[in-house]
């Protein structure tokens, strides 16, 4: 991510008074827009949650309502049904009595093992988790609904309450189709319930874990070794511990004449007609691409305005602000002239290369590879006429291990193509990429 003390003049830094809400940066390619012609606006926006106070970081973090949902069908069975409990009884052992949990395994039937309570007795859990074993097909969606009715049965406004969904294959039992469990999904979350989904291994459904994350505001992991579960559950909570904010909105109002031509993230559109934005998250940015198009403009008009809101962790009211951005003017030749600036060039270009990773993927599933590849080589070409910073050298090394795992392995390269595609409009856990023992 860009650094935001950057020298550079058209950098517009836009405080929120209070210390500990979110900052709002907004950068655009060039530091002004045209008198006398059309002008094609790139604004960067930039999300900044503050690092959590030193003085603060002593005080009770939020209370944890989750639901651990594991698949116990017949294909988890081995390795990864063992490190599957090995994780589960992990995370028992790192909540506390303010957190509660439970405990729902699901092949073709629903067992809560655990049903929700307070975390006085890690053990009790741990005994509950060491029982689990194989069954039969997999009830993706009751297993998830299970859980979710635990979480819901002890909602708490002043809590992070959210299923913790882990599979390794498709829904093929009961509710099937992933556009009607995403909408259900998204409809406990408008209640406060998120949902997190990780796939584990090489048969899961990227598509429907990928829908569930989304509309559920948690997080999508691809687990490829089932040796990462630890790290993956140990960065979900930390990530829970430090959310800022919850249902988390940006409201782009272009003004007059101006044209709202792009939103490159993809990010999804509340009713209200807001995108609909991760959670925030302390010490951690979120990076936003617009472009606009705009006539011939006059000095002081406001270009558009950039409205925020979010609900607290532990809080009841939703907080928000409004920021008004408006640039200088200048004659289209003088504009032309400026130097553009590199960092929203980069920043656009990486998340337009995220976009394209879906078009490739639409290639894949009509099985024309040739045009997968010659996809994922353009936006490689893209990428290599920039300056190759260590994030452009980084994303072009990810292309080339897809172009290579077409060949290879087709299914694990859509996995991965499609966990990068999301990473511009969810949260999306990435593994250790150094490091690839185990791969199932």
């Amino acid at each position: 991510m860009p650094s935001w003390h950057s020298p550079l003049t058209n950098l517009l830094t836009l405080p929120f008074p209070i210390t500990m809400q979110p900052l709002l940066h907004v950068r655009s390619l060039r530091p002004a827009v045209a008198a006398d012609s059309a002008t094609t606006l790139d604004l960067l926006i930039t999300i900044a949650a503050p690092a959590i106070a030193p003085e603060l970081e002593a005080r009770p973090r939020p209370p944890l309502n989750l639901a651990l949902v594991i698949d116990r069908s017949g294909s988890m069975s081995g390795t990864q049904l063992s490190y599957a409990r090995k994780a589960a009884r992990f995370l028992a052992g790192e909540l506390t009595e303010r957190d509660r949990l439970a405990i729902v395994t699901f092949d073709d039937e629903v067992e809560v093992l655990v049903p929700s309570q307070p975390v006085s007795n890690p053990q009790l859990f741990i005994n509950a988790i060491n029982t689990i074993d194989c069954g039969g097909t997999t009830a993706l969606f009751d297993g998830w609904l299970a859980g979710a009715m635990q979480v819901a049965n002890h909602l708490d406004p002043a809590a992070l309450n959210r299923v913790l969904l882990l599979s390794d294959g498709g829904a093929n039992v009961g509710v099937v189709d992933s556009t009607e469990i995403a909408s259900k999904v998204a409809g406990l979350s408008q209640r406060g319930i998120s949902t997190s989904a990780f796939g584990i291994g090489s048969g899961f459904d990227e598509d429907l874990m990928g829908a569930m994350a989304g509309a559920g505001d948690g997080t999508l992991a691809h687990i490829e070794s089932p040796a990462q579960l630890a790290d993956l559950y140990a960065s979900e909570l930390d990530g829970l511990v430090r959310t800022l904010g919850k249902k988390v909105s940006l409201g782009i109002r272009a003004k007059r004449d101006v044209q709202l031509l792009d939103v490159i993230n993809d990010f999804k559109l509340s009713s209200a007609g807001n995108w609909q934005l991760p959670n925030l998250r302390h010490g951690q940015e979120l990076t936003i691409a617009a472009r606009f198009k705009l006539p011939p403009w006059q000095p002081n008009r406001e270009i558009v305005s950039l409205r925020l809101a979010w609900n607290q962790t532990g809080g009841k009211e939703r907080l928000s602000f409004v920021e008004h951005i408006t640039l200088p003017v200048m004659a289209a030749v003088e504009l032309e002239g400026l130097e553009p600036d590199l960092v929203v060039i980069e920043q656009f270009e990486l998340l337009l290369a995220n976009r394209e990773r879906s078009r490739a993927i639409e290639e894949l599933d009509r099985g024309n590879l040739r045009a997968a590849r010659a996809l994922l080589e353009a936006i490689d070409q893209r990428l290599s006429l920039l300056p190759q910073t260590v994030a452009i050298q980084r994303e072009r090394l990810l292309l080339e291990e897809k172009k290579a795992l077409l060949d290879q392995d087709r299914n694990l390269s859509r996995k991965r193509l499609r966990r990068e595609s999301l990473r511009s409009s969810m949260s999306v856990w990435e593994p250790d990429t150094d490091s690839n023992e185990g791969v199932l």
